[in-house]
């Protein structure tokens, strides 16, 4: 999801206005449109996590199928990401926020109505607007943090969060009252489509910032070699995290037995923690420096997931779900900042490198962990996603030794 935008902000920032300017105070009634819509992103993969499981068992999706259709969709939001977006900039950006969140508010209507054969529209549709939003609502949102010296982008990626929380919650209420899956996902589509008319009516009328096609190049590997410990960090930070948007409301519903409204607050507590963490722990853990945050962070994501994958008691998943979310929140922004050492003076195609592959685990994953749950079961999924933090202790204590101060961001 930061493939477009972390691109650019390595990038030199023009200076700040002051705060009380008046650019400043314009550009910041733009914050809570833009908040909104990234909350109703959340809001939608919280919703998702509880009714994917009413909706295989209505479509008679196996664990195998969903996974590639999950694929298919990981796979259609890298290619808008990469090649579609850039092409889009010549258009205004509040009208590319506002169709961003159209096409996925269609997308989830369409995974609604749409029948079983046909499903795979839908999971593109879906892939579509989560490419779009990744790229054009975390590029205002860079755009109007240096106009008004706040930090957006730390509110906005908590938002994500906070939208996971209240979708589970929303999805849980909805399914335990046995409206079924349609209406949760209806209900995620219009929150979707009213907070797109809120961004295209408040939103910027100038163009998006063009992309430059090199940001996209992996040569960065072969100039920093140094950029696959980052770069193994995101892959498998993002891989946990994206899991735990795929299959965790899987897991607690078919393999454990919890109702609807236990995994809503199973997941929901995920999400919060998650949300703390990106608010409040990055910046506590980079106190140790970014070496040892990311070794903390996987090694906390390891001890929560490991107890999720070990116990058969959703309210004890609940409470690791909340280590696990608090923990894993740190790793990525902490690999993030190891970019800066590793390719100074490239620092603009080092992290495109290393979120290219970070992303890929979104598109292989699913149909693996798919296949395991459909040779084995849940459980056994589960615990190859956990065994995943082992990869970022790992590629954590292989990073060099801070040369210079690295608690600073």
């Amino acid at each position: 999801m930061w493939a477009w935008h972390h691109a650019r902000t390595m990038e030199a920032p023009p200076s700040q206005p002051h705060r009380s300017s008046p650019i400043a105070e314009q550009e910041a009634r733009r914050i809570p449109a833009l908040l909104a819509g990234y909350w109703s992103f959340g809001q939608y993969w919280g919703t998702w996590v509880i009714v994917v499981v009413e909706l295989n068992r209505h479509r008679g999706l196996s664990y195998g199928r969903n996974g590639v259709l999950l694929a298919l969709l990981s796979i259609v939001a890298v290619l808008v990401m990469t090649f579609g977006a850039p092409r889009l900039t010549r258009f205004p950006i509040s009208s590319l926020i506002a169709g961003s969140l159209t096409t996925l508010g269609v997308g989830s209507l369409a995974m609604a109505v749409l029948p079983t054969g046909t499903l795979w529209i839908a999971f593109i549709l879906v892939g579509a607007g989560n490419g779009l939003i990744d790229v054009f609502l975390n590029v205002e949102a860079q755009r109007v943090e240096v106009a008004t010296g706040r930090p957006v982008l730390q509110w906005l990626h908590a938002s994500y969060a906070a939208g996971g929380v209240t979708g589970a919650i929303v999805g849980g209420a909805i399914v335990a009252a046995g409206a079924g899956y349609p209406a949760a996902l209806a209900i995620a589509g219009l929150l979707l489509f009213l907070t797109a008319a809120w961004n295209a009516r408040r939103g910027a009328k100038t163009r998006a910032p063009a992309g430059d096609p090199s940001t996209f190049s992996l040569s960065a590997f072969r100039r920093h070699p140094t950029l696959w410990v980052p770069a193994l960090v995101i892959l498998f930070a993002f891989l946990v995290e994206g899991s735990m948007d795929t299959w965790s409301g899987l897991y607690l519903q078919d393999q454990l037995g919890a109702s609807a409204s236990k995994a809503a607050l199973a997941f929901a507590a995920f999400s919060a923690s998650l949300c703390i963490g990106r608010l409040f722990a990055g910046r506590v853990l980079f106190g140790f420096g970014r070496r040892i945050t990311i070794v903390l962070s996987g090694i906390g994501a390891a001890i929560g997931g490991g107890v999720a994958a070990a116990t058969s008691s959703p309210a004890v998943v609940a409470v690791a779900f909340l280590i696990l979310g608090f923990a894993i929140s740190a790793s990525a922004p902490a690999a993030f900042g190891l970019v800066d050492e590793a390719a100074p003076g490239d620092q603009a195609n080092g992290v495109a490198a290393v979120t290219t592959v970070g992303y890929s685990g979104f598109v292989w994953s699913p149909p693996i962990f798919g296949w395991i749950a459909q040779a084995f079961d849940l459980r056994a999924a589960m615990v190859v996603i956990v065994s995943t933090t082992a990869g970022i202790v790992v590629a954590g204590w292989l990073a060099p030794r801070a040369g210079r101060d690295l608690t600073t961001d």
